[in-house]
């Protein structure tokens, strides 16, 4: 019977207005950044040291990371040359063949770029450009959309009028009345690309604000419900009680939209564990989800609640792991363990220690996408393990497989050879956080509402002192 989720309506509504902010981000954004040739000298490097490249393309000489975009452009054509010909001599198959033809499919995209909105920066086109008449100055290669328009425009005006010592050069004349052409179609590939970037930003913030989270809050406890059966028309009994929890940007959202009061905010259970050395927040299983999910959007204050928990849980995780050998990253996850039907079972496995569910089991089921939850705690770590993943053979043809089982023996893992959509998803995400300056919770925080909320998220921790006290007192019962 179909189901409305409170977790995933947060995380839907969530990823709505971060595309709307993103959407007219974009419109602001320079067309031809140095940060996409600064990817693409990495992504070229990648190949050549991961690979047996042909010899022509191992060879070609490649422009610094840093180089203006004219040099880029013009050594475009030669990388794409060698490229195209080395992708009809390498096998069809094989990690070879996939490199050579990605980078050839990321170049042919860059040209695509510049033909189709920037041509004033095609190598064909550099005598007009040195034209102070057109007035097409060093800037232009990184113009925004928005400015990219003006800029063609005034350019289509330019050519239209008087040329003066311009006519005198019949080659100049030739080359400005070739150029009407493709610069025509880039105002009009301009316009429709503002416009749809537009129209994508207003959907989503419609479609966030047609979303309601009123129905699914419990009336008398005055918290979110786990969902709403649509079959038998009622919430779901149990709740979302407890602050570390997957739902709590949703919880957030509810508050911020007016389907909750704040007092809401604080009805969530803020119990403590302590495990190995940390004080942090209990949550209901010990899943890296539940801790590390909502922060892809949610800002973190240093010193706060929420960020001291969720330091400590990588440093459990990582404890956790240590202790038994293996990586680390606990979540939930498929396991290997097939059903009749030969599909994976799937499970929340978490550390005991930090789980309120007395029969948490953490497997233990390794999955690599709660390191790359991590990305935002602990980077340097995280890479590290990442890496510590791929040399154990745990990536395949589309990233990092769903999880390394290590239920039956803890040398050799029985790996879960699928890819969840959903966890792919979230891995994306705290890449782009990790590449862009967190630019995904910049885009979400920019939101009027969310601004006018997120004075919750800078509620401070109890002092040790007293968590040590609480400790000390039940200690007893604990021995007992």
């Amino acid at each position: 019977a179909p189901f409305v989720s409170s977790v995933d309506s947060g995380n839907f509504v969530a990823s709505l207005y971060t595309l709307h902010t993103g959407a007219r981000h974009l419109l602001r954004k320079p067309l031809l950044s140095q940060r996409l040739f600064a990817g693409l000298h990495a992504h070229w490097l990648l190949m050549k040291g991961k690979n047996h490249v042909p010899t022509p393309v191992a060879k070609l000489r490649l422009p610094a990371p840093t180089a203006v975009p004219a040099e880029w452009i013009a050594w475009m054509p030669k990388a794409e040359d060698a490229l195209s010909k080395a992708a009809v001599s390498i096998a069809e198959d094989g990690q070879d063949a996939w490199w050579i033809t990605a980078t050839l499919y990321r170049i042919k995209a860059i040209g695509a770029l510049l033909r189709e909105h920037l041509p004033w920066m095609l190598p064909e086109f550099e005598r007009l450009r040195e034209l102070p008449q057109l007035a097409i100055d060093e800037k232009s290669a990184a113009l925004s959309l928005k400015d990219a328009i003006v800029l063609a425009e005034a350019v289509q005006v330019r050519l239209s009028g008087a040329w003066g010592t311009v006519e005198a050069d019949a080659s100049i004349a030739e080359l400005a009345e070739r150029f009407r052409v493709p610069l025509a179609a880039a105002i009009d590939n301009l316009r429709a690309l503002a416009g749809a970037l537009r129209e994508i930003a207003g959907d989503a913030e419609r479609l966030a604000e047609e979303t309601e989270f009123a129905f699914l809050v419990d009336p008398g406890r005055q918290i979110l419900s786990i969902g709403y059966d649509v079959g038998e028309k009622k919430l779901h009994e149990a709740c979302y009680d407890m602050i570390a929890s997957e739902a709590r940007i949703a919880t957030l959202l509810a508050i911020a939209r007016g389907d909750l009061a704040q007092q809401s905010w604080f009805k969530l259970a803020r119990d403590h564990a302590y495990a190995y050395g940390r004080f942090l927040l209990l949550s209901w299983t010990g899943t890296m989800f539940e801790y590390l999910m909502p922060p892809l959007w949610m800002r973190s204050y240093p010193g706060t609640l929420i960020a001291r928990t969720q330091d400590a849980v990588v440093y459990v995780q990582r404890a956790f792991a240590r202790g038994r050998g293996i990586p680390w990253g606990i979540s939930e996850s498929g396991a290997a363990r097939k059903d009749d039907a030969g599909h994976y079972h799937y499970q929340a496995f978490g550390v005991p220690r930090i789980a309120l569910w007395f029969e948490a089991d953490a497997g233990p089921v390794v999955s690599p996408y709660s390191t790359f939850l991590a990305l935002s705690v602990d980077p340097r770590e995280a890479l590290r393990n990442l890496r510590r993943m791929e040399s154990m053979h745990w990536v395949g043809a589309f990233g990092y497989y769903e999880a390394a089982d290590y239920i039956a023996s803890l040398r050799k893992p029985e790996l879960v050879r699928e890819w969840m959509a959903h966890h792919q998803g979230m891995s994306l995400l705290a890449i782009t956080n990790l590449l862009q300056d967190n630019i995904v919770q910049r885009w979400f925080h920019e939101n009027p509402l969310v601004q006018a909320t997120e004075l919750l998220l800078h509620e401070m921790p109890v002092s040790k002192a007293v968590l040590k006290a609480k400790l000390n007192e039940f200690a007893p019962i604990h021995a007992a």
